[in-house]
């Protein structure tokens, strides 16, 4: 398996514009603001959170050297609090009579996300299993507001139109560079030089 391909499915410079894209599809079938604004800000939630930790860590070297913990895995969060819905839209939007078996198939997708995160050695277990259990927890709460929320169905070309975007992205495999922007930004507001690394929480444990 091309690890790298699958991890770009959890990169904010797809997930992004793809969430955005989700609002407006929501609000097209569901009519209702609350379900859009519950919807970004279950997204934006988790997209904080994990922002937050990585600015703790860079510019103030709050961490856990105990279990290699420098922040939440961005792409294990906004993976598991992306495609669950995503599928879950999907499954509403075609009136399917198991609508969560396709929320689980959404879990798995992101459960094999976080599991590239590992494999490129991009994070550490305890990051990925946070990052997972912090989405998990968003897309959970959304999807408990939306239980009784009636769909309008949608048929393929609805479908295509709403998948165009993330596929665009996709084929272009351009990653975000979000890990040196909120390195840039944390060090500016710790009014250092230079982020802080794992290396030296780590040495911090010896």
């Amino acid at each position: 398996m091309h690890w790298q391909t699958l991890t770009f499915f959890g990169d904010s410079m797809l997930l992004l514009p793809s969430a955005v894209v989700m609002a407006f599809a929501l609000f097209y079938n569901t009519s209702r603001f609350a379900t859009v604004i519950a919807w970004l800000g279950s997204f934006g939630v988790a997209g904080l959170v994990v922002s937050i930790s990585k600015v703790l860590f860079l510019g103030f070297l709050i961490g856990s050297a105990r279990y290699n913990f420098t922040g939440f895995s961005g792409h294990t969060t906004m993976s598991t609090t992306f495609w669950p819905i995503f599928f879950w839209f999907i499954a509403r939007g075609f009136a399917l009579k198991r609508p969560l078996t396709l929320v689980f198939i959404g879990y798995l997708f992101a459960l094999a996300i976080a599991y590239s995160r590992l494999v490129l050695h991009a994070h550490s277990p305890s990051e990925v299993i946070s990052g997972f259990l912090l989405g998990a927890c968003c897309s959970l709460a959304f999807l408990a507001l939306q239980r009784k929320v009636a769909f309008k169905p949608i048929n393929a070309v609805e479908l295509i139109i709403i998948i165009a975007l993330p596929l665009t992205l996709f084929l272009q495999g351009k990653p975000a560079t979000t890990q040196h922007f909120l390195g840039t930004l944390a060090a500016k507001i710790a009014g250092m030089e230079h982020p802080h690394t794992r290396q030296q929480l780590l040495s911090l444990d010896q």
